[in-house]
Parts: C-alpha cells; sequence; structure tokens
C-alpha cells in the first residue's frame, strides 16, 4: 500500500472508532497538517511545529481494538494442522479478545512508564501529550482446537497498530506512527516456531508485540525530545 494511501486509511479509521470515544479534549484537529517523516515504523507523520520537548508527560487515552469480522470456526483435525492442511484467519472468541485488550494495554502502559523524559500520568493539563491508541483488523492465526499439541505457528496474527500524540490543551495532532506487522518476536520474524505453540507461547507472543510497538513509540519520542532540546 501506497504511504500516502495508508496515511489516508490510519486517520480514517482512527477518527472512526477512537473519536468516537469521550474526548478528553473538546475536539481533535489537525490530521491533514501532518508530514511524513523517516522513522522506525512503516508510517510516521509530524506536524511540521511540532515540538515534543515542550511535553513531559503522557496521558493514555483509551486504546480502541478493531476485529476483522468472520473467521474460520474450525481448523479439523490435530492431524490435518500438522499436515498443513488447516485454513485461518480464524474468529477469536469474546474471552479471546477480553484477554488480547488487557494484554497489550498492560503492555503499552509498562513500556511507556519506562521512559526517563516522560511521565505516565492519570490526568490531563499543560506540558500532557495524549496517546490515543487504535489496533485495527486484528486477525488470527491460532486454530480454536490449538491444545490438540503439535502445532507449529509462523505468527499467532497479524495487526495495524496506530498512536496519535495529541496536545493536551489544544487537540491538535502532533504526530502519527502506524504499521502492520505480524504478531511475533522480530527475531523470528516470518520463520515458524520451532517449538509448538500453546496457550502461554500465543499470549506471550502478544504481549512481547505489543511491548515492541510501545518500545518504538518511546525511544521515538525520547529522541525527538532529546533533539529539540538541543
Amino acid at each position: 500500500m501506497k504511504k500516502a494511501a495508508f496515511l489516508l486509511l490510519c486517520g480514517v479509521l482512527m477518527a472512526g472508532v477512537l473519536y468516537a470515544q469521550e474526548v478528553p479534549v473538546e475536539k481533535v484537529t489537525g490530521g491533514d497538517d501532518l508530514v511524513q517523516k523517516q522513522g522506525p515504523w512503516e508510517g510516521v507523520w509530524v506536524r511540521p511545529d511540532a515540538d515534543i520537548s515542550k511535553y513531559g508527560k503522557l496521558y493514555m487515552w483509551d486504546s480502541v481494538f478493531q476485529f476483522r469480522e468472520g473467521g474460520a470456526t474450525s481448523a479439523g483435525t490435530t492431524m490435518q494442522m500438522m499436515r498443513g492442511d488447516s485454513s485461518g484467519p480464524y474468529k477469536v472468541s469474546e474471552e479471546s479478545r477480553e484477554k488480547f485488550k488487557q494484554i497489550v494495554n498492560e503492555a503499552v502502559v509498562k513500556e511507556l512508564g519506562r521512559s526517563k523524559l516522560f511521565e505516565v500520568t492519570d490526568t490531563v493539563g499543560p506540558g500532557t501529550l495524549l496517546v490515543g491508541a487504535a489496533v485495527l483488523d486484528i486477525v488470527s492465526d491460532v486454530p480454536p482446537n490449538l491444545s490438540g499439541g503439535g502445532i507449529h505457528l509462523a505468527s499467532v496474527g497479524q495487526a495495524t497498530m496506530v498512536f496519535e500524540l495529541i496536545d493536551a490543551e489544544t487537540g491538535v495532532i502532533q504526530a502519527r506512527v502506524a504499521e502492520r506487522r505480524n504478531i511475533q518476536p522480530d527475531v523470528r520474524m516470518n520463520q515458524v516456531n520451532s517449538a509448538p505453540a500453546n496457550a502461554a507461547s500465543v499470549w506471550n507472543n502478544v504481549k512481547q508485540w505489543a511491548g515492541d510497538e510501545a518500545r518504538a513509540l518511546r525511544k521515538g519520542l525520547e529522541e525527538a525530545k532529546k533533539k529539540a532540546g538541543k
């Protein structure tokens, strides 16, 4: 997908699902003013006059999650899965959706909380960036009958992670980052895991993926703050 189309898609999706919530500011604006930049994400767009050095706090806006509807409800027998005859993506149960949300939220907050330059706060005020997060078009490659054993997965699934950084006083978007990735650790990117998957390994992969995404955001923010402060 071309970068311009990717920006437009992320902006439309963010507006559709994130801003439908009760917003911490009167109005969110400035999305059309963002300019594409190079960065550790598939898409990085920044407001030309953004000055990250004036921010020292991060307020986590409630994340939103959008799961792709449909999907197979059965992967067949364990023998079929071991032969690779089963096909996904698979339907995600309500229980698994709620656990996915919890794990991702906790991993993102924990990683951002590691910053030495920004404080994660529960109040909105001067010098605060609202962090709006959306996990979009989530699909699962995990068969429903995973407990049968002997199943090796290349990835848990795929999702598009989007973060928007918004000035808490004006509601103006300062930056947006987005990328679509397989939900698996970088060290195993696009490779089948040598160990059979189980519930624990699947949720650990989700946790590591969410932490990696938040770490990239944290490091990008810290680098921008240091550069702007020079």
